[in-house]
């Protein structure tokens, strides 16, 4: 049998049978999130049906999720409701900023 190493981030991932549940630590606070599997298969494809599917492919796109959530962050002015819900147009926004950060001065 193999043991599975999980980190203290790993362990904050929840199910709660229709959405993931998790932390992400911004600006000294911790902000529960929110993200649906639909929005899970379109960064990692495959079945998200079973918990233990839909749990595994959020974990690889994790950083991709957790970066679309501080860059939401940033572009918010008000509190925002809890759990912060990331939208696959969050996901857009994210790599449309990075792109713009990118991009050469004139």
């Amino acid at each position: 049998m193999t043991d599975v190493a999980t980190s203290a981030a790993d362990q904050d991932v929840r199910w709660d049978g229709r959405r993931v549940l998790f932390d992400v630590q911004h600006d000294m606070e911790v902000v529960p999130c929110a993200v649906s599997p639909f929005v899970i298969r379109e960064l990692v494809p495959g079945p998200c049906f079973k918990t233990q599917d839909v749990l595994k492919r959020f974990m690889a796109a994790r950083i991709q999720i957790e970066a679309a959530v501080h860059s939401k962050l940033q572009r918010r002015v008000a509190p925002c409701p809890t759990p912060l819900t990331v939208w696959s147009s969050d996901l857009e926004d994210h790599a449309a900023a990075m792109r713009s950060a990118a991009k050469p001065g004139p």
